[in-house]
């Protein structure tokens, strides 16, 4: 009679462990998607209208991210968009985000279409990535052997970093989610934590290539962040290849689940080196054909920031952006420049290397981690970089295209995440240990588990708050798509031309406009001989470049070299045509 019983109840404790892991999920989604909205409030309201922070990066994002969806709907080929007069492949002249593709789906279903669509697209990527950054960090935390208390800090702090304030205007970079919560399912799949060591039971293949799926749809977002993940994933197996070895090399699973652990790894990280190839092919073919794409270490320098960075908030921080206006004095560039992960949350993860429930040897790799990443962070400051980042840069494959140090903070913030963790799930679990041993309730250790709880990461989101401005993002003054085509819009910049691409959304011409992560030589010839339009060599050498139609837009013109094109004679054979905020000039022949 013994055997039964033990067959019965195996399922139904595995049903009842799932049940609650779903019914957790929820709520922490539900936790993340309710601090998102409350945090990121302007984004909700001005869902279809606004861009966050300025009228540059985010206006090519939203652009990027609306002609993704039109292309794998089968209306365009994806590498080649209707900018830059269609050249072959330049949709890979910067990150091209195919993983938030289904966002495109989403605001269909939603009747947006056009600009509307765009911006949509662009602040539900901005707010997913917020709530994925929350669940990942919880999710590892919580695989890593925290209750749920550490777990609600660890999301709060990858979230909420007021570093993440200034980096609102690049999707791609706040996308961090994915990396975190790859993390967690790889650590589960294999049964590791930071308290009770490696757990073969634990091991499961289902989580293993859940864990590789996440990875290859992260890295399929950004390589301006992914390449220092695949790194971190390379470095993360090599410990945990260490410490196996050291732990006299435990079975990773009992009997045939450990082959099927080893299949999904060796799927998985099959899966993963294939997506890096399709995702990286497309951008080394620009390199190949546009040398001036090539990052050099001259950049560094203009990118690196000051010691005082990583303590450093943007000036939109809420509680620290006035404040600290003299720490960002004098900084070279300081949207890339200030760093700060949060003082609550460093606070946490020093009490965290002292007290924590994760075990010493992890306590000391993590807050060794954060040291050298910090400065690593730093890029050339540290003697220039010559024993921290430049040997990355010079000899790591893919690093040489990272020319902005100060993102491996996304690193040094999910390591002091962990810290902080350990620390109040120590706190939080000795309170608990005491309610449960006097058998009733204590108010002492209430308070203290509800602080844990609530009060702790609720001071980790309040510090990421921020007072970011959203634009109002204009319309195009006349319909492009109407137009004989290719249309040049002038004014025309590197920056400029950001808002055109969005203009363009509304029907997708075809533009001799645009502007990504480097200006390839023929814009810069192109807009050098536009300076001077609607001089007769100047249509000439439009012409000459198959250029139809331009469009000047007056209200834009103020301080550029168009700025007194609206009252200059036009050449012949030239028609103009004069609208409210527009003039349009054809210049096709007639006949």
């Amino acid at each position: 009679m013994v055997v039964p019983v033990r067959v019965e109840e195996a399922p139904a404790r595995q049903g009842s462990a799932r049940r609650r892991r779903f019914v957790e999920a929820g709520l922490v989604t539900a936790v993340a998607c309710a601090a998102t909205g409350w945090v990121w409030w302007p984004a909700v309201k001005g869902l279809r209208t606004s861009a966050p922070s300025n009228l540059g990066d985010p206006l090519y994002f939203a652009w990027q991210l609306a002609w993704v969806g039109h292309a794998l709907s089968g209306s365009a080929p994806l590498w080649t968009t209707n900018a830059f007069d269609a050249t072959p492949g330049n949709l890979a002249f910067t990150d091209a985000m195919l993983g938030y593709a289904p966002l495109g789906l989403l605001v269909h279903a939603l009747g947006l279409t056009g600009q509307a669509a765009a911006l949509a697209q662009l602040n539900l990527g901005g707010l997913f990535a917020t709530v994925l950054a929350f669940v990942g960090a919880y999710a590892l935390a919580r695989a890593l052997g925290a209750r749920w208390v550490g777990g609600l800090v660890a999301g709060a702090g990858f979230a909420f970093a007021p570093w993440r304030l200034e980096q609102v205007i690049h999707l791609n970079v706040v996308s961090t989610g994915g990396m975190a919560l790859a993390l967690a399912l790889l650590a589960r799949g294999h049964g590791w934590s930071m308290t009770r060591g490696h757990e073969p039971a634990r091991a499961g293949p289902g989580w293993v290539l859940a864990g590789w799926g996440v990875a290859c749809w992260q890295l399929s977002l950004s390589l301006a962040i992914g390449v220092p993940f695949a790194y971190m994933l390379v470095l993360v197996a090599a410990v945990s290849l260490v410490g196996w070895w050291r732990a006299g090399r435990p079975a990773l699973a009992s009997g045939a689940q450990a082959r099927r652990v080893l299949v999904a790894d060796g799927a998985g990280g099959l899966a993963l080196l294939v997506v890096a190839y399709l995702v990286t092919r497309p951008y080394l073919e620009v390199l190949a054909a546009y040398p001036e794409a090539k990052r050099t270490a001259d950049y560094l320098p203009l990118f690196s920031p000051p010691l005082r960075g990583l303590f450093t908030a943007p000036e939109t921080s809420r509680w620290w952006g006035l404040r600290q206006a003299s720490w960002r004095a004098g900084m070279g560039w300081t949207p890339e420049m200030v760093l700060l992960p949060g003082f609550v949350l460093l606070g946490l993860a020093l009490a965290g290397v002292v007290h924590s429930s994760w075990r010493r040897a992890w306590r000391i790799t993590l807050a060794v981690a954060v040291v050298v990443l910090a400065v690593l962070a730093l890029g050339t400051t540290p003697a220039g970089g010559r024993w921290t980042y430049l040997p990355l840069f010079n000899h790591l494959p893919g690093w040489n295209g990272l020319r902005t140090p100060g993102r491996l903070i996304i690193w040094v913030t999910l390591a002091l995440c962990l810290l902080a963790a350990g620390f109040v799930d120590a706190v939080a679990g000795a309170a608990m240990a005491r309610l449960r041993a006097a058998g009733r309730v204590s108010r002492g250790s209430a308070a203290v588990v509800a602080a844990c709880a609530v009060v702790v990461p609720g001071l980790v989101v309040l510090e990421g708050r921020g007072e970011v401005p959203f634009w109002q993002v204009a319309t195009q003054p006349i319909p492009l798509a109407g137009l004989p085509q290719p249309v040049l819009v002038l004014p025309t910049s590197q920056i400029a031309d950001y808002h055109i691409m969005l203009w363009s959304t509304e029907g997708w011409p075809l533009l001799t406009n645009g502007g990504s992560g480097f200006e390839p030589n023929f814009q810069v010839q192109m807009r050098k001989e536009a300076e001077a339009f609607p001089s007769a060599e100047s249509v000439d050498a439009l012409r000459r470049r198959g250029v139809a139609t331009v469009v000047l837009v007056p209200s834009r013109a103020p301080g550029t070299p168009w700025q007194d094109t609206a009252a200059q004679p036009v050449p012949a054979g030239v028609t103009r045509t004069i609208h409210p905020d527009a003039v349009v000039y054809d210049l096709r022949r007639a006949g």
